[in-house]
C-alpha cells in the first residue's frame, strides 16, 4: 500500500495539474 501511496503522490502525471506529479506541482507553486 505504501508503494502505491507514494506512486499516487510522486509519480503520477495528471492533466488537471499541467501534466506534473501532485508533488512536482505543489513543488512549482512553492518556488
Amino acid at each position: 500500500m505504501e508503494k502505491y501511496i507514494w506512486f499516487y503522490n510522486h509519480e503520477r502525471f495528471q492533466k488537471k495539474l499541467n501534466q506534473c506529479a501532485p508533488v512536482e506541482y505543489r513543488n512549482t507553486l512553492a518556488a
